[in-house]
């Protein structure tokens, strides 16, 4: 019995993270892109950043039930053939720069989620990167990180390679 009320608390926490609010949040960014290709890489960094800064918890998670949310929430918005995974595979890209070098999306994002600051953002897009990179293993050296190094530079912060939020996103590939 604890373990079937354990897995329901994992699956209620999955819902939390995904609730309506936030999907009307993501929808909303989504509009703020120029033409079709942008909403949807809109929309493609702002639901990977905000995945990203909330498995970032020291607490078990149940991936398969968070990313099952995720993944039919990202089939609605943007259709067959996207996921959480390849959502992430995409931020971890020089794709991802287009967004991200926009006028609106930062803005537009710290916006709507003012609890996730650019600083986070920076931190969250290393992370991805390296936790990508080690899986495929392709060096991180690329446009993507020069950006990264710029902003790191930018805000002062110094470059993450924190190995216990490296290994949380390793746990939810």
């Amino acid at each position: 019995m604890g373990n079937e009320m354990q897995k329901r608390s994992y699956s209620y926490y999955s819902y939390l993270l995904l609730d309506d609010a936030v999907k009307d949040k993501l929808r909303a960014i989504t509009m703020f892109g120029n033409n079709r290709e942008q909403a949807i890489g809109f929309f493609r960094a702002a639901i990977g950043l905000y995945y990203l800064s909330r498995i970032m918890v020291e607490d078990q998670l149940d991936f398969k039930a968070i990313d099952k949310n995720f993944n039919r929430f990202i089939f609605d918005v943007i259709g067959r053939g996207h996921s959480i995974t390849s959502v992430l595979q995409y931020m971890s890209s020089r794709k991802v720069l287009w967004v991200l070098e926009s006028k609106s999306f930062i803005s537009t994002f710290l916006d709507y989620f003012p609890d996730i600051p650019f600083s986070r953002i920076v931190m969250l897009l290393t992370i991805n990167l390296s936790v990508a990179k080690k899986i495929s293993g392709l060096p991180t050296a690329g446009p993507l990180q020069d950006w990264i190094l710029k902003q790191n530079g930018l805000t002062s912060l110094p470059a993450v390679e924190d190995e216990a939020e490296v290994e949380l996103l390793e746990k939810a590939a």
